[in-house]
């Protein structure tokens, strides 16, 4: 892929919760990025674009891709056409972002990574969570060798209430498993040094009229005997602990999530701060006794994903999130429906992180 011009023009498409508090609002803060236009079909979305960024709308996806302004398209659309327009976008010419989870299943994957290679262009998938400082904690710990040897992972997303518009619909990619699922499920795969081997889950139904699940507990087994316990929930009235990791020399404990969100929509992504009660808890072996002790928290940034997006685009960086990398969480998305549907494990192949 030839390196694009200095400040790579980008669209987003869609202006709901993803497009108007993410995706416009982090291209805006990367220096290297030149947010260009905006599309929506609401007329008060328009206005309000108008107002914040003082970009065109479009009100139609098709305009982008006939606008020879526009170099990245970037996809804050229901989940079940991120492949479609992903596709679609890429054959015109197009670099594409497209947010989370990267497709419904792992051959819309496929097909993605096959057009952005025929098509010679960009392609990435929003994997803001790989920025977490929670994430980034954990990561420091198992590579300066405080945790030691990994044994186990519980990685928790838990919330109580309804899911809301189509994120309540299984046709539209809804559920927390594929909502939340596919942060954690990348994290694992990247936080755990071998393969993953199989994929067990239950899912739990009934709290909510609904056709998607209220609770879901994968287990994903790794090749060097790692499990990874990985939780999500609309029936949770009391959260459980974000992240639980036992190692050969430690164990811990980290609660509540990151507070990039909360500043984000406040306006000021820069002014997250994280809760002191949040910071993780260590337990180790101290001179024969066990030791607590409290791990101050890798700071968070978010702002990385796009600035890499820029520096890749521009030839001066590797693309930090790979499209393979993200397939390879489609690949576990698939085997926990499968798991789920039949009560079995259901065994993978060729499934890791990075």
């Amino acid at each position: 892929m030839p390196p694009t011009q200095d400040r790579p023009r980008v669209a987003v498409v869609g202006y709901g919760f993803a497009g108007r508090c993410f995706h416009t609002y982090l291209v805006s803060l990367a220096d290297q990025l030149q947010l260009s236009g905006v599309v929506t079909s609401r007329a008060e979305a328009r206005d309000d674009i108008r107002q914040r960024f003082g970009v065109p709308t479009y009100d139609r996806f098709e305009a982008v891709l006939t606008d020879d302004q526009v170099d990245l398209v970037v996809l804050a659309t229901p989940n079940h056409v991120h492949a479609p327009q992903a596709i679609a976008a890429l054959e015109a010419g197009k670099h594409v972002v497209v947010d989370k989870p990267m497709a419904l299943d792992r051959a819309e994957a496929d097909r993605m990574i096959a057009a952005a290679r025929g098509a010679g262009r960009l392609l990435t998938v929003f994997q803001n969570r790989r920025w977490d400082g929670d994430y980034l904690t954990v990561r420091r710990l198992l590579d300066d060798g405080t945790l030691g040897e990994l044994l186990t992972l519980e990685l928790a997303w838990t919330q109580y209430g309804r899911p809301r518009g189509w994120r309540s619909e299984a046709s539209h990619g809804g559920g927390k498993l594929f909502d939340l699922g596919a942060h954690l499920v990348d994290q694992a795969l990247q936080l755990v040094d071998a393969p993953a081997r199989s994929v067990y889950t239950r899912l739990h139904t009934g709290v909510w009229d609904t056709d998607v699940e209220d609770h879901a507990h994968c287990v994903l087994t790794f090749a060097n005997g790692v499990d990874a316990h990985i939780v999500t929930s609309s029936a949770a009235r009391q959260p459980r602990p974000r992240w639980t990791v036992h190692g050969s020399r430690a164990g811990l404990i980290k609660t509540g999530v990151d507070p990039q969100e909360r500043a984000m929509i406040d306006g000021d992504i820069d002014a997250a701060r994280e809760a002191p009660e949040h910071r993780a808890r260590l337990w180790s072996d101290v001179d024969g006794q066990t030791a607590e002790s409290v791990v101050e928290t890798v700071p968070g940034r978010w702002r990385c994903f796009y600035e890499n997006v820029a520096a890749a685009l521009q030839g001066r960086e590797e693309l930090a999130v790979k499209p393979e990398s993200v397939a390879a969480v489609m690949s576990v998305l698939d085997a926990a429906r499968q798991s789920a549907a039949s009560g079995q494990a259901v065994a993978l192949e060729g499934v890791s992180g990075p």
